[in-house]
């Protein structure tokens, strides 16, 4: 008697071990743009359909108002990981910052340049205001590929910045801008309200990618098991919202996140980022597109120069083709 108590102390012991385990979990202070939008799409499929609990990760997710000051918390070691444009880590790294990309997160771009009823083309955007998202980031960049397809240079127009797509719809129809480029549902709330679509900013930027999911180099040496692990919940992720069969059940997530209740318009964006492949079903990264980019950024003097391609991206992470 005494010794299967013994034993069933021990198994009761053992168990209660084991549930401590498969109860414990990496937590990733992961630091996102604004506020929910649709960029972030599978983060909050992973968190909601359990593939990162799967994983054994917690995401601690953290909105910072602007690009900027995302890339400077993650250099800080502040955050773990961020999803921001592609330029912001870019500069980062020129100025020797310890971070480096994981994944294209987005391999498009997914901006709709919309502006007030009047103005009916990019040409007529000439003496006008137009709200981006900054000065050194990927909305600038952008920018100017629409500039110069229209004829016209930004010397002929007036540029204010909004660091995120919700408070650059707040500029739109307060009148405090003319024209703005949002991302999806925001674009199709504005449509919704009247103001006109100048058209889609793919048209002009096929090459250049739109953003990526950057790491700090401290967390990724310090927990490079628990780095894998987060990229391969988010591959999963992204697997999900790219299966159609999937499509109600990702527009219940979005709408649920940014607390709206247009489930047209989320499913518009549904609909459109599965179109022109936002969301990218592996982390292979074009050399050809990130040396376009950089080539722009150049002739705008957003930088001195290109970075090397090894020093932007986390080796043995990134797989890389021409």
């Amino acid at each position: 008697m005494r010794t299967g108590r013994a034993i069933g102390v021990a198994l009761c012991c053992a168990v209660a071990c084991v549930s401590g385990f498969a109860r414990a979990a990496d937590t990733i202070e992961t630091g996102l743009i604004g506020a929910a939008n649709s960029a972030e799409w599978p983060v909050y499929i992973g968190i909601q359909k359990g593939f990162f609990a799967d994983q054994g990760i917690t995401l601690d997710v953290i909105y910072v108002p602007t690009a900027s000051g995302l890339v400077q918390q993650l250099a800080a070691h502040s955050l773990d990981i961020v999803d921001i444009g592609i330029v912001e880590p870019i500069h980062a790294v020129a100025r020797g910052a310890p971070v480096a990309i994981v994944r294209f997160s987005a391999a498009v771009s997914s901006y709709e340049i919309l502006a007030k009823p009047e103005i009916k083309t990019i040409q007529d955007l000439k003496g006008h205001t137009v709200v981006i998202g900054g000065l050194v980031d990927i909305n600038r960049v952008y920018l100017e590929r629409v500039l110069k397809a229209a004829g016209l240079t930004d010397k002929d127009i007036d540029i204010t910045v909004v660091g995120n797509t919700a408070g650059r719809f707040a500029a739109l129809k307060s009148g405090a801008a003319d024209a703005t480029m949002l991302a999806p549902p925001v674009n199709f709330f504005a449509e919704s309200a009247g103001f006109r679509n100048l058209g889609m900013m793919i048209d002009y930027t096929k090459d250049l990618p739109f953003s990526a999911t950057d790491v700090s180099l401290a967390f990724a040496q310090e927990h490079h098991d628990a780095l894998m692990r987060f990229l391969k919940a988010l591959d999963r992720s992204i697997a999900w919202f790219n299966d159609g069969a999937n499509r109600e059940a990702a527009i219940d997530v979005l709408a649920g996140e940014m607390k709206t209740t247009s489930r047209d318009d989320v499913g518009r964006s549904y609909d459109y980022l599965r179109k022109i492949g936002f969301f990218p079903n592996d982390n292979v990264i074009s050399r050809k597109n990130l040396e376009a980019l950089m080539d722009e950024m150049t002739a705008i003097g957003d930088t001195q120069g290109k970075v090397p391609i090894d020093k932007l991206l986390l080796p043995g992470v990134v797989r890389v083709t021409d």
